[in-house]
């Protein structure tokens, strides 16, 4: 009889550590203040939810927060683009020494890698400064040249000459931004200047080179080239690899979890004008299982 009852509690034992938590789904419902779903630009949408659930992640709908593209890596139909200001002080006086280069291939950033690529100069799109005045370059377009997985590498080229009656210069660039504008008009970030992991290439004359100046109130990049009679000199800075068609995944944020009281009301501020699809993901969570239900309402922002 003891080894019966010995044999029974071990089978219990184990059907109770191979039994799953099981969870239901999340009853849950989510309503909008205004019937109508129609709000105006700096409003508070107050949002009232019923029932239960253990976790509530909140997409609004603006860029970066869009449950359509939670697992979004690669876009398509996008514009990629940059833009910068430039300025050429120290006296500089030469003609077009700054020329803007890209590559999808760069061969390293050495001497020899820099002239094993094969570059596609569209310094024409770009305006470029021609005196100390701060320019700015304008959009420049970079969809024929970019390929789905790859990187773009952009480099600004200084190139001087030996000239009695024309400086060479300083080349100074500013406000360097990367990225890709969608479809729907909105603008995924790339690379600013400080994060675009610029790399000096000396092709000609050790005595130049590029360098950031990041602790600047404004930060920028500067190559100084001397003045009349100086030596000839060719120098690139080159950016890290910029991904135009890789994008980071949405992402909502949580804003219930089952260490917090429940809500019952939410409020979000839409600062600009559109149509936006608002998203819940309700969910109920074990250690072995997860249910969810989404919920989505369309409100329009004017």
């Amino acid at each position: 009889m003891k080894k019966i009852l010995i044999l029974l509690l071990g089978a219990f034992a184990f059907t109770s550590c191979t039994t799953d938590l099981e969870v239901d789904a999340p009853s849950f419902d989510v309503k909008a203040d205004n019937a109508e779903l129609t709000y105006d630009v700096g409003d508070t949408v107050k949002f009232s939810f019923s029932g239960q659930a253990h976790y509530i992640t909140f997409y609004s709908g603006v860029a970066g927060s869009d449950y359509d593209y939670r697992n979004r890596t690669e876009i398509t139909g996008g514009k990629p683009q940059f833009r910068f200001t430039s300025q050429y002080g120290g006296g500089g006086t030469q003609i077009n020494p700054l020329k803007i280069m890209v590559t999808t291939d760069l061969q390293g950033y050495t001497k020899e890698g820099v002239a094993a690529t094969q570059w596609t100069d569209i310094t024409s799109r770009a305006t470029i400064a021609t005196n100390a005045t701060l320019i700015a370059s304008g959009i420049i377009d970079l969809s024929d040249i970019a390929l789905p997985g790859k990187p773009i590498y952009i480099a600004y080229k200084f190139q001087s000459v030996k000239d009695p009656d024309r400086a060479a210069g300083t080349m100074i660039v500013h406000n360097f931004v990367a990225e890709t504008l969608t479809p729907d008009g909105s603008a995924i970030p790339v690379a600013t200047l400080l994060t675009a992991g610029w790399r000096p290439v000396n092709v000609l004359n050790d005595a130049t080179n590029w360098t950031t100046r990041s602790t600047l109130a404004q930060p920028d990049l500067l190559l100084a080239a001397g003045g009349k009679n100086a030596e000839p000199s060719e120098d690139w800075y080159i950016s890290n690899p910029l991904y135009f068609t890789k994008v980071p995944p949405d992402t909502g944020l949580p804003i219930q979890s089952i260490g917090t009281n429940a809500l019952t009301t939410y409020g979000h501020v839409y600062n600009k004008a559109g149509t936006y699809k608002v998203t819940f993901l309700a969910s109920n969570v074990t250690v072995d299982e997860q249910k969810s239900v989404v919920k989505q309402l369309t409100i329009t922002v004017k």
